[in-house]
């Protein structure tokens, strides 16, 4: 369908000024030491509510369709799996002493996860169209793999630097230790890979999609982190990277 090879197109070319914008621009959520603007949340509920459409739309567009196939089960059962945990869980051990979430940054991440989870349902209820013997394809098997491997990356790291800042009450730490010795940010390192892993398993316009606008959000925002440790911690590992051990 041409129409939605344009649209899908034009919101992959989006992230063309969402990442130059986030390059020259400035951490806007005020957690690297910033003043946030406008109204905020609890950290825990801005989490929930801005993951939950990821969480609802997706499986709801592609269940609504009547045109279940086994690789759109195992795809969305892959997808709820992060973000059933991102949405009902993580949200419950974010420390209690987090900075408050600017509800400005809850709804556009809510916005960006509808528009995503929409372009992706509708791409695996109505124009997937996957081989009897897809899960063996190298596609698939090479972004299975990049994708449990970004998963294990990212979660362990969250959890790594979450139980970090809970010993240390609130307070400025330099994370150490696993992944953390390599770059600044495995976590986001791990999201990223883990997302070009399931656009290849989808092999789609939407997956690629999904994976851009995740790098083109978190790029920066890795950037951003790294920037702030060195200034911090003057003792901070000098060949330590922001996202890519050796490169970035």
């Amino acid at each position: 369908m041409h129409w939605f090879q344009t649209l899908v197109l034009i919101w992959c070319g989006l992230t063309v000024p969402v990442l130059v914008y986030g390059l020259v621009g400035r951490d806007g959520t005020g957690r690297l030491g910033g003043k946030p603007k406008g109204p905020l949340v609890d950290a825990r509920w801005g989490w929930f509510w801005m993951e939950l459409p990821a969480m609802l739309v997706f499986p709801a567009v592609y269940l609504a369709a009547g045109q279940r196939r086994l690789a759109g089960d195992v795809l969305v059962t892959l997808w709820l799996a992060h973000y059933v945990h991102r949405t009902l869980v993580w949200p419950l051990l974010v420390q209690r002493q987090a900075r408050p979430f600017p509800v400005a940054t809850a709804g556009a991440g809510a916005a960006f996860n509808l528009v995503n989870g929409a372009l992706l349902g509708w791409f695996m209820a109505r124009l997937a169209d996957y081989p009897g013997d897809w899960f063996s394809n190298p596609r698939f098997l090479g972004g299975a793999a990049l994708f449990v491997f970004g998963a294990i990356l990212n979660i362990s790291s969250d959890y790594r630097l979450s139980s970090l800042r809970a010993k240390a009450s609130g307070g400025a730490i330099l994370p150490r230790g696993g992944a953390f010795d390599y770059v600044s940010c495995p976590n986001l390192t791990g999201e990223i890979v883990e997302w070009i892993g399931f656009a290849l398993m989808t092999w789609s316009l939407p997956g690629l999609a999904f994976a851009l606008w995740t790098a083109a959000n978190l790029l920066p925002r890795a950037l951003w982190r790294h920037r702030w440790y060195r200034e911090r911690f003057p003792d901070y590992p000098s060949n330590r990277r922001a996202l890519i051990p050796g490169l970035l």
